[in-house]
């Protein structure tokens, strides 16, 4: 049983995580029937691993300190908690990053990144999302190469929680936009947004 699964691939001697899912209630077999009921958009998987070294299905993930998918979860959970509403089993946020190479050095997994002929993305890019919500962070040359497919991903609703301004922009931030990450945001600036996009469900 547990909250946090994906699918891991080994590629050149590189761990990548692909179909990255936070379940807001445990589960001990993920199915894709499960309900998803949003996307969350980072930089990379950073230092999480596979549970086993098995490569085949969902896998239950070893956080190993990496703290954004028990974050976005608390969110959540919170956001639920704000609307009096049930949650429903089985139902998850879909995690998509910039890059899906794991590598707890942002630098790094760049580098290394770009040594592929060819930019490996997640297929769960090609789904359409109630939300999605951007963490990507700020204005970076290195990173901006890897936003502008995101234009192109289907959502009912883009947010994200704008540093400067410290409130939430609904829409797709642009490559200057500053994109808040959650590490050390403060839930209370997007929890009540969130609950209303789970009111209008």
């Amino acid at each position: 049983m547990g909250n946090y699964w994906a699918r891991f691939r080994k590629i050149d001697n590189h761990t990548f995580r692909f179909d990255t899912r936070i379940y807001l209630k445990e589960v001990s077999n993920p199915s894709d029937d499960d309900l998803c009921i949003g996307a969350i958009v980072g930089k990379n998987p950073g230092s999480a691993k596979p549970s086993s070294n098995s490569d085949n299905g969902l896998q239950e993930i070893a956080l190993d300190k990496d703290n954004l998918l028990p974050n976005v979860r608390k969110i959540m959970l919170k956001a639920y908690r704000h609307c009096n509403k049930r949650i429903e089993n089985r139902s998850y946020i879909q995690v998509l990053n910039l890059m899906y190479l794991c590598d707890k050095d942002l630098k790094q997994a760049i580098r290394r990144i770009n040594a592929f002929p060819d930019q490996l993305i997640c297929e769960c890019e090609n789904k359409e999302f109630p939300f999605i919500w951007y963490v990507w962070g700020n204005d970076d040359k290195s990173l901006n190469p890897f936003k502008g497919r995101f234009s192109k991903i289907y959502a009912t609703k883009h947010f994200y929680f704008d540093n400067s301004a410290k409130n939430v922009i609904e829409k797709a931030p642009s490559f200057s936009d500053s994109a808040r990450h959650t590490q050390g945001l403060n839930h209370d600036f997007v929890v009540p947004y969130i609950s209303n996009l789970i009111i209008m469900d």
